[in-house]
């Protein structure tokens, strides 16, 4: 959901049909007049009140079990996990009970009517937002009245007065202008493969629990599309943040995995009538392979490392690092994996190291070889880790720009390869700044292959922060990067050049790079199935045709949205 302010931790694309989903209500099956027995009123509240504490619990529980097997998604499993202690800690307050209580026994109410005046007395104090609506002030406040109706949807469900989410036959997309935490869980229940949601705020509950249950969604601001009464063809992807209702019959897409679903870490594609591609996966924990299905060769692109101690904040010793390495050499024989060395910086400091919080510039192998132990234990667990299983290994050096700084770790690898049985070594740089772009022609006799870097490389050209994504894709389409583009591709003449980084998920960049000349790309594992169709999609004349169409717009702003119009027509046709 990144394309309209809101991310998913799971995005994907789903097929389906759209409907706006409303809960049904029940009436009470109490008449008007009936006499009320206060005690088997308030003990059967009681009842529901535990039971709506056990499915939070339970809730809970689920998202601490998957924690431990998905450690990728452990900021967004933890974020849930705040939001379920929350409604817990609610739940069990005796104020919120004895409230209750009191409405029971004195004034002859429900337990629904009691519950009701509860709520609502609280949700009044709290409800002091501003007239203009603004959603960014008075958050906390907002969030905290959704979960006090979410809570009271719970307890009432346990009553006997909601009845359990459903979804109609033949509908596995929702569009629902506002949902709680408790509707979000109920819908995983039912099979939602993804929700349409009205326009909301990034820390919002709902979509804490849409990102941690892995449920594909889209922010829509126009409230004119929940208006709609019929079901209807449809596409969602959240990834990139588009829907597309009615796509024409022969469009490609790649519909979202389940979690009992292989993945595939790598797919090489053919042009229609053109030349091969071969697209890869990027891998941030051994766990994640576990999920992996491969009868051939495959291709894990680029294993980022540094994210071995992201949950430690401290380093694995050498033994350590080489028994990790040797487990992946071993027991994933099939599998190619190009392993790049530890990639500290400001946005992943994860030993929270005072050298890179001072110096912002000093990361990947500049931090490495100002800190040469840590180098040294990384060089040293991965050379022997080929030693011991007689793989090849690849190793990747990060942030490489300049020859001095290749010299120094050439050097080192030599020396711990020194043995007699020397470890088998492919060395290839990351050219991630204009110094490495134009300076690598120096060294590439030295190196086995390269890596391009594109969210350091066009954060630099567009002399903004790699959070700033629009301006970062702006970039690949300018002058700037069609220059740099063309010194890439002349050392492509001599050795390998992949092209990694976020952008290189995105189909309107595919498309564009592909009319560039570049024919090997690394991005997020879930996008691959969309690089697919785009490049099965187009020929090579279609690809320069795009590429032309683009560089005759003047403004930045409209050659990007151009660009992503017309890969959306390319794959889906005009909706």
């Amino acid at each position: 959901m990144r394309h309209i302010r809101a991310k998913s931790i799971f995005p994907g694309r789903v097929r389906g049909l759209m409907l706006e989903f409303r809960r049904e209500r029940f009436a009470s099956a109490a008449h008007e007049g009936d006499p009320i027995n206060p005690k088997s009123e308030f003990r059967q509240f009681k009842s529901a009140l535990r039971s709506a504490q056990l499915q939070l619990a339970g809730e809970k529980k689920m998202m601490l079990d998957r924690r431990k097997k998905s450690p990728g998604e452990i900021l967004a499993i933890d974020d849930a996990i705040d939001v379920l202690e929350s409604h817990i800690m609610t739940l069990e307050d005796p104020y919120f009970l004895g409230e209750i209580r009191n409405r029971i026994f004195n004034t002859g109410a429900t337990g629904a009517a009691a519950l009701g005046a509860v709520i609502g007395m609280v949700s009044r104090q709290f409800n002091f937002e501003s007239a203009d609506k603004n959603f960014e002030k008075g958050g906390q406040n907002r969030h905290f009245l959704k979960d006090m109706t979410d809570m009271k949807r719970r307890i009432l469900y346990f009553l006997g007065l909601q009845q359990e989410l459903a979804l109609p036959e033949g509908v596995d997309i929702i569009a629902a202008p506002k949902l709680t935490v408790s509707e979000v869980l109920a819908l995983k229940r039912a099979g939602v493969r993804g929700i349409v949601i009205g326009e909301t705020s990034e820390t919002a509950h709902e979509l804490v629990m849409l990102r941690a249950m892995r449920i594909p969604s889209v922010s829509v601001s126009d409230p004119r599309f929940f208006r709609q009464k019929k079901t209807s063809p449809m596409l969602l992807d959240a990834d990139i943040g588009y829907i597309v209702l009615d796509p024409r019959k022969s469009a490609r897409f790649v519909q979202s995995q389940t979690q009992e679903e292989k993945t595939h870490w790598s797919q090489t594609v053919r042009m229609r009538a053109g030349e091969k591609f071969s697209l890869s996966g990027t891998l941030h924990f051994v766990s994640e392979l576990d999920a992996c299905t491969e009868a051939t060769n495959a291709r894990v692109g680029l294993y980022r490392t540094e994210y071995q101690v992201s949950e430690a904040h401290e380093l694995p010793s050498t033994r350590q690092l080489q028994k990790q390495y040797e487990y992946l050499l071993k027991f994933f024989p099939k599998i190619d994996i190009t392993f790049r060395l530890f990639d500290f910086s400001n946005d992943k400091n994860f030993l929270s190291h005072p050298l890179i919080e001072n110096n912002h510039d000093l990361r990947g192998i500049r931090f490495l070889l100002k800190e040469k132990k840590i180098l040294e234990s990384q060089l040293t667990a991965l050379i022997r880790a080929g030693e011991a299983t007689n793989k090849s290994i690849r190793i990747l050096i990060p942030y490489l720009s300049e020859t001095q700084e290749w010299m120094q770790v050439k050097n080192l690898m030599e020396e711990i390869n020194g043995g007699r049985k020397k470890a088998r070594l492919s060395v290839g740089a990351m050219l991630e700044n204009a110094t490495a772009i134009f300076t690598a022609k120096h060294w590439q006799h030295d190196v086995d292959f390269f890596y391009i870097g594109t969210s350091d490389l066009l954060s630099a050209i567009a002399m903004e922060s790699r959070e700033n994504t629009e301006a970062l894709h702006r970039a690949l389409l300018g002058d700037t990067f069609t220059v740099m583009a063309k010194e890439i591709l002349q050392l492509a003449r001599r050795k390998s050049v992949t092209l990694c980084g976020e952008i290189t998920g995105e189909p309107w960049a595919i498309a564009y790079l592909s009319a560039l000349g570049f024919r090997d790309f690394v991005m997020p594992t879930h996008r691959i199935g969309i690089g697919v169709n785009m490049l099965q999609a187009m020929s090579p004349k279609d690809a320069k045709q795009y590429a032309r169409t683009l560089t005759k717009i003047a403004n930045e702003s409209e050659r990007l949205d151009r660009a992503r119009e017309l890969a959306l027509e390319i794959l889906y046709g005009r909706s």
